[in-house]
């Protein structure tokens, strides 16, 4: 199904719910905390599932209807707060695979997308949606879960004799798109010279993508001059499988001193 479809799709689920209760369709509401959830649809009924998305986030969302049941199809509009240009990519096929062909239908069926930053604190969330119509003479009873995949590392600092190293592995078959977004102490997004904020930046299934700071040219390394180095978190998206990108992050300090330290920072699930 084509991109134009899902978006006008979602215009009229969105601005509309009492219209879709009157043409016979629901709405619920779910949480992207990896919580599965029990549905059922009537028959001739269509049900939207809502959820919040945030800037800088991405998203996996994933039906089954357990073994050998063959689903529904799902339309899935990504409903970003900045939401041109976002793709939703079907991840069934991507390791690891949910569609596996048993010659009973596709048992289950994932979908990703993700938000592009910059990330503020006061931007209002977005709204995504997920449709599924039953035109089935009978209900329509499966499972839903939407997780939350932005990797989030708690630190990051450039300063005039340190630097924060990043890895990023994709261990899916297929192509991830990644994107980073460096956030300042206070929340806000930290855009610099030299930094690939916020991208995206695609990873072939296998390999290893490297970013670094050591590109910020020197003078934007300490503001005001004599301050507090710059430093932060980061926020990274990918619109692969959840687990698809593997990453990690050190600082190093002092790396051309006779004693360098490396401090190893770990990247989590944000959710």
């Amino acid at each position: 199904m084509n991109i134009p479809f899902r978006s006008l799709l979602a215009f009229f689920l969105l601005l509309s719910p009492a219209l879709l209760h009157a043409q016979g369709s629901n709405v619920a509401v779910v949480v992207p905390d990896g919580r599965t959830e029990t549905a059922s649809i009537p028959m001739n009924t269509g049900t939207a599932y809502l959820f919040s998305t945030l800037p800088g986030h991405s998203y996996s969302i994933e039906q089954s209807r357990g073994l050998n049941q063959p689903t529904l199809p799902m339309n899935v509009y990504a409903g970003c707060p900045n939401s041109y240009g976002v793709q939703v990519n079907d991840t069934s096929s991507m390791d690891p695979a949910v569609n596996i062909n048993t010659g009973y239908g596709q048992q289950r069926q994932r979908e990703a997308f993700a938000c592009p930053g910059p990330v503020f604190p006061s931007m209002p969330p977005g709204q995504a949606s997920v449709f599924i119509f039953n035109s089935s003479p009978a209900p329509y009873s499966f499972t839903l879960t939407v997780i939350d995949t932005t990797l989030q590392s708690a630190k990051w600092r450039a300063s005039i004799n340190s630097d924060t190293f990043w890895t990023f592995t994709n261990s899916s078959s297929a192509p991830v798109n990644i994107s980073m977004n460096f956030v300042d102490n206070n929340g806000y997004a930290e855009p610099l010279p030299g930094l690939p904020n916020p991208g995206p930046m695609s990873v072939a299934p296998g390999a290893t993508l490297s970013v670094d700071t050591t590109q910020i040219p020197q003078q934007f390394r300490i503001n005001p001059p004599s301050g507090p180095p710059l430093g932060g978190s980061v926020r990274v998206t990918e619109d692969g499988p959840p687990g698809a990108i593997l990453a990690t992050a050190a600082i190093v300090t002092n790396a051309n001193s006779p004693t360098p330290t490396t401090e190893t920072v770990k990247f989590e699930v944000k959710h």
